[in-house]
């Protein structure tokens, strides 16, 4: 039986690979220098974010709406640190043009 849990883990399962391909198109389009460990960083950073999306939905659907809606914000909010500061690493090496 086929449930709105596994619809949307199929559906961002279907969505990352388009993302691991625009991930390496965008970092060679902005001549970032990216190492294995940067490309490391940026792949914990996206798991966790699909981690959290599923955590905050599944209390949601489990019918805890308030903690759900709760967690979703305050993850947001540690995303958006946590991706700012990614973004700042990832140019802090970027290769200048001529």
């Amino acid at each position: 039986m086929l449930t709105s849990k596994m619809i949307l883990a199929f559906i961002i399962g279907v969505a990352t690979l388009p993302v691991i391909l625009g991930a390496s198109a965008w970092a060679k389009s902005l001549n970032l220098q990216m190492k294995w460990w940067k490309w490391t960083l940026l792949a914990v950073w996206y798991i966790l974010l699909i981690f959290f999306i599923f955590l905050d939905f599944t209390f949601i659907g489990e019918g805890e709406v308030s903690a759900g809606w709760k967690m979703l914000l305050f993850q947001m909010v540690i995303m958006i640190i946590l991706g700012v500061g990614l973004g700042r690493l990832l140019w802090h090496g970027r290769l200048k043009s001529s």
